[in-house]
């Protein structure tokens, strides 16, 4: 009995569309690819629901005649190689066969196109990765291709497919990165029936870096060159004063072609190393030029990772051109003396960041003599215990919200439906007496055989996240602790930016940020969340416009369910406006701190799940130092 199948066109093209299309923007990849491949100057991107129900690309380009038309929907047919051979010297964005008919068998899907010498365009529809029919339409030069109905014949892939918002997103931040990298060609992004974005594709890539991203991101770029061993650099890196929370605006191209690469991400890293505090991540805009036989572009589905022959020399390459660019005659700025002074945006905001020696000296001198003197004892007392400090003091770990959780259930659980929490400890917390301060970061507490260190950036957090929770429950808009700020700001934001806050804007006005589009890629922020007045030394929240972009990054990394996103929301936001590690508060704030922590649903974990304090034993103590077998 045979057990080796030989496969029908039809399935093999929809395994293949497994492998190539996993999502809207991989259709929009392949399709842009084969535009760019075309020498299209101008490339209009139209996309209505995340791309699942529209997705049209647009081109000048060179066009196809009948023959080549009926080809492009074959099984490994293209134009851009004839033999292995020419694997390993690409010269173009996609090579893969299988763009067309993986598209065609997930999709309802049309391709009309025309050259120069045609009479008439041709266009040809598939439907259900099987052909439909051929027909001679009016068009113009070049090539439109139209995919409706995205996996509506594969349910198995669509149920994995995020919400409308975030696939844009996805689709918004593509466009953005291969405009950049092609700053010859006009880039049109049209959402649901609004333009949100285009280039002048005037050959700069500032100026299309300025049409994306805006002036103050492109203002604080230099530009850069060099090369290394015959392969060059070129692009754009950030000054060492502009930063992000995460490596979103780390953009790397090789041979044009948008790519990740580890290699490259240790030389950004290693080039801004003394210049940058933890967990702040520079702007990069790198394009890598390099021959063909250099690097390998086949070892990712989708081309979306390379593999480099000779991984010294990039480092080598991007290290030395960064360092060249942006610090060789842009010397580091010197440390500000006034800690309390700099910014969120200058400083770490976890629990397990550092400061420099002399930042930190100046931060414990604020303390009292007796508060300073109590610390000293305390500790020598726990000099024994560095595993537990460094527990307490581990990097922040976000916990994944549980799966399935209708959207008509609060995030926050009222207190009757709450599993209820054994209040023995933290009513031991509140009764005991304060001590001091441990690396500025934790409060030390001292009840009649136990000794307690609070972690004040975690209990924070735990305060004002059930606190802004209830708010929205118990509360209406005109109830809400909001700041409305005297003047409006504007926050210019990305093309991808835009478009989650758009889609999402009713979930940031029923919390407190007052948000009004104002159109080309800018928001006016009139208001934002905040805690009471009598906490305005317990919250560390930076200018407005920082606070909401670094929300904004943590949403967009997350990329949140429909059901979850209002708790992602409060989760960021708290974490935002809780005071942070090395924080300097005074004795009072930090009793007034406990005594609201102990008033809380669930005091013993912040939002993101972390604990927010230790109970170390006399009797742990005194093992520690023998006294006690």
């Amino acid at each position: 009995m045979s057990r080796i199948n030989v496969l029908d066109v039809k399935t093999a093209n929809a395994i293949k569309a497994g492998e190539v299309i996993e999502r809207p923007v991989s259709v929009v990849k392949e399709l842009v690819d084969n535009s760019l491949d075309a020498g299209a100057t101008k490339i209009r991107i139209e996309f209505d629901n995340g791309g699942i129900s529209l997705i049209r690309v647009s081109d000048d380009g060179i066009g196809m005649d009948r023959e080549d038309l009926r080809k492009c929907f074959l099984i490994h047919a293209t134009s851009k190689i004839k033999n292995i051979d020419d694997i390993y010297d690409l010269s173009t964005q996609g090579f893969r066969g299988e763009a067309l008919a993986s598209i065609a068998a997930c999709s309802d899907l049309s391709v009309t196109s025309k050259q120069d010498d045609m009479n008439t365009g041709v266009r040809i529809d598939y439907r259900n990765g099987e052909f439909y029919k051929e027909t001679d339409v009016s068009a113009d030069k070049g090539t439109v291709v139209l995919t409706e109905n995205l996996f509506a014949n594969m349910p198995a892939r669509y149920k994995f497919l995020k919400r409308d918002a975030t696939e844009s997103m996805y689709i918004c931040a593509l466009v953005e990165k291969l405009a950049v990298i092609n700053p010859h060609v006009s880039f049109k992004l049209i959402k649901d029936g609004k333009q949100i974005l285009t280039t002048p594709g005037n050959g700069s890539m500032k100026d299309a870096i300025y049409a994306i991203y805006g002036k103050e991101l492109t203002d604080n770029l230099v530009p850069l060159e060099y090369e290394y061993q015959g392969i060059k650099l070129k692009g754009f890196a950030g000054k060492p004063s502009y930063v992000r929370g995460n490596r979103g605006m780390q953009y790397v191209y090789v041979n044009d072609r948008p790519v990740k690469s580890q290699v490259v991400t240790a030389a950004i890293d290693e080039a801004y190393k003394a210049s940058l505090m933890k967990h702040k991540y520079s702007v990069c805009i790198l394009g890598i030029y390099i021959s063909g036989n250099g690097v390998d572009v086949n070892v990712h589905p989708q081309k979306a990772e390379v593999k480099f022959s000779d991984d010294s020399a990039i480092f080598r390459l991007v290290y030395h051109g960064i360092k060249n660019a942006v610090f060789t005659n842009n010397p580091l700025p010197e440390l500000r003396e006034n800690i309390s002074a700099v910014s969120e945006e200058n400083y770490p905001s976890k629990a397990s960041d550092t400061v420099s020696s002399g930042s930190s000296s100046k931060l414990r001198q604020t303390y009292t003599r007796s508060e300073a003197n109590a610390t000293d004892d305390l500790l020598r007392i726990l000099s024994g215990f560095k595993p537990d400090i460094e527990k307490i003091g581990g990097e922040e770990q976000k916990i994944p919200v549980e799966p399935d959780v209708p959207e008509t259930v609060n995030a926050f659980v009222k207190e009757e439906h709450e599993p209820s929490v054994d209040r023995t400890l933290i009513d031991e917390l509140k009764a005991s007496e304060f001590v001091g301060f441990l690396f500025s970061t934790y409060i030390i507490m001292q009840s009649e055989d136990s000794v307690f260190a609070v972690d004040q950036h975690a209990a924070h957090e735990r305060v004002l996240y059930e606190r802004f929770g209830k708010q929205r429950e118990q509360m209406d808009n005109e109830q809400r602790r909001v700041e409305t700020l005297l003047v409006p700001c504007i926050v210019e934001l990305s093309t991808a930016d835009i478009s989650f806050v758009s889609d999402n804007i009713e979930q940031f006005r029923e919390y407190g940020f007052d948000i009004d589009i104002a159109g080309d890629r800018q928001i006016m922020l009139r208001s934002v969340p905040i805690a009471t007045k009598a906490e305005d030394r317990l919250k560390s929240m930076s200018k407005p416009s920082v606070f909401f972009s670094q929300i904004l990054e943590d949403l967009k990394r997350d990329t949140p369910s429909r059901s979850e996103v209002w708790t992602s929301l409060v989760q960021t936001t708290a974490c935002k406006a809780a005071i942070k590690a090395h924080d300097v508060i005074s004795k009072e704030e930090a009793l007034s701190l406990i005594e609201q922590l102990s008033l809380c649903n669930d005091p013993y974990h912040c939002a993101h799940g972390r604990p927010v304090f230790h109970k170390i034993t006399e009797t742990e103590i005194e093992k520690k130092f023998k006294r006690i077998v």
